[in-house]
């Protein structure tokens, strides 16, 4: 990629932006102690409708593994003071995340900060900045460590952006390398940011790899680097007055692509602290006075996470004698009997009358009859159709937003197209439905 570059940029005359103004200074302190929670748990998180919470796990299995399928754990996380939030089946928590170790460290030995990470210092506003409103950024606090700034304030697997391009390009002493950064942030190098940076790097890590003589400082790190944020997670449980209240999750862990909260969640053991607050209900939720309506739940994958939820909240209504509505399930796999999450759960739900049917397809199995949900869905065609037609009855979709949503919604419109005589265009009827609430996909904030 090196040489490629300068080759395709040999004597050709780049458009740099302006040099960035430097703003942030940073000075060793005495020994201030450091708050001992999470350092951005007392900042404003986003979608919040409760404070930061300190939480424990306090159960963590492992449901599906092996080859050809990403691991999936099953947590329960045990928070210590409940802030008197009720959720409800569909909403989510954010966790605070962690950058890891060794691009922790990797950081701090290219800053030449490993033997002092510990050290103590002090961030402001540098007094010689040309920087006009300059501020420090809210997700950092005013006294922190090297260390923690880097673990858990900012965002190390970020697209770089041209400015910090930019800021490098004084810090780098090869002549050649110093070239391409500013290839890179050129107006005529576009084409090369896009390929080298926007789709194939892996944040700040990646092109510090690029150009070993690189050395930025830690103040130009947290002048251009975005904050560290949380990771939203379905709840899987419904919502129990308790003197200990807990929250159940879902996630999977993909060991060719790990996420950063997928892998600082995966590595914790049992009583370890997590940091985490209740997020805005969305428009999927199922509420009490849902539990009437006829409802169908499609989800792929740990999209199932939060029909666990509606379910337990079926299940703690049919106890107390209410009457539900209909409740049936599409759920797709990659196998029958290698990741099909929480197996049991559901037979239990359907034997107990609290799920009415589980349709299921199994995208790798040879012998299934059904490879995805569409086509379980195909099959239930008419009785899907009517689901949707009754203005007593709700259609539930949770999983990929870029692929599965998108998918689901086709094969809805397609299907009602089919078997209509009218002449409305399905696709605005559809979108009327998704308006008025009753056809509700689990689009994160």
């Amino acid at each position: 990629m090196f040489s490629e570059v300068l080759r395709e940029f040999e004597g050709k005359k780049l458009t740099l932006p302006a040099v960035p103004s430097n703003f942030i200074a940073l000075r060793e302190t005495e020994d201030v102690p450091l708050q001992e929670s999470h350092l951005q748990a007392a900042v404003t998180q986003p979608f919040a409708v409760t404070k930061v919470l300190e939480a424990y796990v306090a159960r963590l299995t492992t449901i599906a593994e092996g080859e050809d399928v990403k691991t999936v754990h099953d947590v329960t996380l045990r928070y210590l003071n409940d802030p008197g939030h009720r959720y409800w089946p569909g909403d989510t928590i954010g966790i605070l995340s962690y950058n890891t170790e060794p691009d922790v460290n990797y950081v701090l030995d290219r800053l030449d900060l490993h033997s002092g990470s510990d050290a103590v210092c002090s961030v402001g506003i540098d007094p010689n900045t040309t920087k006009k409103g300059a501020k420090v950024p809210l997700f950092v606090p005013s006294v922190v460590n090297y260390r923690r700034l880097f673990k858990e304030c900012l965002d190390l697997h970020a697209v770089p952006k041209k400015l910090l391009i930019r800021s490098l390009t004084t810090c780098t002493t090869d002549e050649n390398e110093r070239r391409v950064l500013e290839i890179l942030c050129s107006k005529e190098g576009i084409a090369a940011y896009e390929r080298f940076v926007q789709q194939h790097g892996k944040g700040i890590i990646s092109l510090l790899e690029l150009v070993p003589s690189c050395r930025p400082t830690a103040a130009i790190l947290i002048e251009h680097l975005p904050r560290l944020m949380p990771r939203p997670y379905s709840i899987a449980n419904a919502y129990r007055e308790a003197d200990s209240p807990t929250v159940r999750i879902l996630f999977s862990h993909d060991a060719n692509n790990p996420g950063i909260t997928t892998t600082y969640l995966r590595g914790l053991e049992m009583g370890a602290k997590v940091y985490l607050y209740f997020r805005q209900s969305s428009s999927f939720v199922y509420r009490d006075t849902d539990l009437k309506c006829n409802i169908i739940m499609v989800g792929t994958g740990t999209g199932m996470s939060p029909y666990l939820s509606f379910l337990e909240q079926r299940a703690a209504a049919l106890a107390k004698g209410e009457t539900l509505g209909r409740a049936e399930l599409f759920a797709g796999f990659r196998y029958r009997e290698r990741n099909y999450l929480c197996r049991d759960e559901i037979k239990e739900y359907l034997k107990a009358g609290v799920l009415d049917g589980c349709y299921e397809a199994f995208s790798r199995d040879a012998d299934t009859h059904h490879k995805y949900v569409q086509s379980q869905m195909h099959e239930k065609r008419t009785e899907i159709i009517a689901n949707i037609r009754n203005p007593h009855a709700l259609f539930f979709v949770c999983g990929d937003s870029k692929v599965l949503l998108p998918q689901i919604t086709d094969t809805v419109v397609n299907m009602l197209a089919e078997a209509s005589e009218a002449e409305e265009d399905m696709q605005t009827f559809v979108g009327g439905l998704k308006k008025d609430g009753k056809y509700r996909e689990d689009v994160w904030l």
